[in-house]
């Protein structure tokens, strides 16, 4: 477990204990070993999968967030809150990117009017903090592939575009989560938060909302390109049997001669004619000629 307190506008590690800390970073085996009024099931809900949640208990509230881990292959991680008037408890790995670097940036400067709230917003803060800026690259590589597709490039864009929908649906369920949870913190239901905070707590909200409108905007967009792409496969694979289609219609008169000569009649002068061969050679020539100038004038061919 580590505790921190503020002292002159900073935040510092701190060997005085749990009681006297105002941040605690622990894990749910260290938590119950303080055997403090907490409701036993909120500790287990920690280490449990499940959805993104507020609820408030008498004297604190407690929150359940699943914190992006990894970005590429669309991975969470759990974390517990408990929020109480002087103290904040993270329930968590010690070792959680999105958590130590706001606690070492309190660690290192100090910030006027530090309060245990404001630790919290700029957590909060952190976990949409540079999503801008990928939600901007997202969208250029859905503009690139639109690009390509449209260009008629051959690739199998499949993939890419099944990948980048799964991203965005990871990326949406993330800040549906936030945003409910930032929504439940504005309630305020068991007074916790000071109305500057709560004013801090509304920006947050407003971030998150954007950034959730783009995600639908970009979810749109992929769907879009989707059916570009589908379009243009739809398109060759026309092309490939209205080629088929002309072809058939070229050598139909030729089957219809080849059975006509088939049948086996005694009285077929042209059988007996020196001449009848290459006549039919002749024939079949000239209808196939016919038939591909046909075509090519109706721009079938």
């Amino acid at each position: 477990m580590k505790c921190y307190e503020i002292a002159n506008d900073t935040l510092a590690e701190t060997e005085k204990g749990f009681e006297h800390a105002v941040i605690c970073v622990c894990s749910p085996d260290e938590l119950r070993s303080q055997n403090l009024k907490l409701a036993s099931h909120t500790i287990d809900e920690c280490d449990c999968p499940g959805p993104a949640k507020l609820e408030a208990y008498d004297g604190y509230d407690f929150i359940l967030l699943n914190i992006i881990h990894d970005k590429i292959q669309c991975q969470t991680q759990r974390m517990g809150l408990y929020i109480m008037p002087h103290k904040i408890i993270f329930v968590c790995d010690h070792s959680n990117e999105m958590l130590q670097e706001v606690l070492e940036v309190f660690l290192e400067i100090q910030t006027s009017n530090l309060t245990a709230a404001r630790v919290l917003y700029a957590f909060f803060n952190n976990l949409t903090n540079h999503d801008s800026e990928e939600l901007e690259a997202l969208e250029e590589e859905i503009s690139d592939i639109e690009e390509r597709v449209l260009n008629g490039e051959t690739e199998d864009y499949i993939k890419d575009i099944v990948a980048m929908r799964k991203r965005l649906m990871f990326y949406k369920k993330y800040y549906e989560q936030l945003l409910d949870v930032a929504e439940s913190i504005e309630e305020n239901s068991n007074g916790i938060m000071s109305s500057g905070a709560l004013r801090y707590f509304k920006m947050f909200t407003a971030r998150v909302d954007r950034l959730n409108r783009n995600i639908i905007n970009l979810r749109d967009y992929i769907t879009q390109v989707r059916e570009a792409y589908q379009s243009q496969v739809d398109i060759g694979l026309n092309a490939i049997m209205k080629l088929f289609t002309v072809i058939t219609a070229i050598f139909l008169p030729l089957t219809l001669l080849a059975g006509w000569y088939g049948m086996n009649f005694k009285n077929m002068p042209e059988l007996q004619w020196q001449y009848g061969y290459p006549y039919v050679v002749c024939i079949s020539i000239a209808i196939v000629i016919i038939c591909v100038i046909y075509f090519k004038k109706k721009k079938m061919l």
